[in-house]
């Protein structure tokens, strides 16, 4: 048996029964096997996905999905609740889960329309809340895998999520700004950091506290090479810009590369450890 349940606003009584019955409503996409565990220094390609491991014993798992499957509680879905409706949930062969946020442009309002058939008539058309051909998350029960390819969109499903994809607290940015390696300019502080560099600020220290002082001279030498732009006494960057953040951020997670036939400097938009079964 598949199910197709609904998420409402509603505080005590969240879900509403849509459709219980064989009719498949999603199916498993034929390239998730192409995924990556989360990482957000990770960026997609158009045939990957991401996913997030041992996901039921995460404190962003749902109950949902912690609970044995019972639609029994809910109420059936009324014509008056779709324009309530935040996501859709199918449960399929009781072994999967798809999650499909609904936004209000998902939402078809009643319409007159001109049906063009054996019999040609002017209809009103109900309600209508669009299935995507994908689910928006994907959870497979027998690999305790979640599958989704924009966090953005499965974070009000999946509440604290986010922080798979942090940004650096005011205090942590704070204590960034004042490593011996920085100088800002009088005018660059901690309120003129921007929500993309405070994500990039909370990946490079957790990377960069790892490394040694040998490792750190090395790193330090390899950005100036790089990005010689940016402003370095030999101990340390002069910081007066967003773009200058983000350069040297760039530098601490070793985004800058050679090619090596045609000998061109880059910057990797997307990183990714190479398996070791490739080595």
């Amino acid at each position: 048996m598949n199910y197709l349940i609904a998420k409402v606003n509603d505080r005590k009584e969240k879900y509403r029964k849509v459709i219980a019955d064989n009719t498949v409503f999603y199916s498993l996409p034929i390239n998730l096997k192409n995924h990556h565990e989360y990482t957000p220094a990770y960026k997609l390609e158009d045939d990957e996905w991401y996913s997030v491991s041992n996901f039921s014993k995460k404190d962003f798992c749902i109950e949902l999905i912690k609970d044995k499957f019972d639609t029994t509680p809910y109420k059936l879905l009324t014509k008056a609740d779709p324009c309530n409706v935040t996501y859709l949930c199918a449960f399929q062969d009781n072994t999967v889960y798809y999650f499909q946020r609904v936004f209000k442009h998902s939402v078809l309002e009643r319409k007159k329309v001109l049906i063009l058939g054996d019999e040609i008539a002017v209809k009103e058309t109900p309600k209508q809340i669009v299935l995507s051909d994908n689910a928006d998350a994907i959870y497979i029960i027998e690999e305790d895998t979640l599958y989704f390819r924009k966090l953005e969109t499965i974070a009000p499903i999946f509440v604290g999520i986010e922080v798979l994809y942090r940004e650096a607290t005011k205090e942590e940015v704070a204590d960034f700004l004042e490593q011996e390696f920085i100088h800002t300019d009088e005018e660059y502080s901690v309120e003129k950091v921007g929500k993309v560099n405070r994500q990039r600020i909370a990946i490079a220290i957790e990377n960069f506290n790892k490394l040694n002082k040998k490792q750190k001279e090395v790193i330090f030498q390899y950005t100036n090479k790089y990005y010689p732009q940016l402003n370095f006494d030999g101990t340390a960057f002069t910081i007066k810009t967003e773009e200058d953040m983000k350069y040297l951020l760039y530098g601490l997670e070793q985004r800058y590369y050679t090619t090596p036939a045609t000998n061109e400097k880059r910057v990797a938009n997307s990183v990714s450890n190479i398996p070791k079964k490739w080595l």
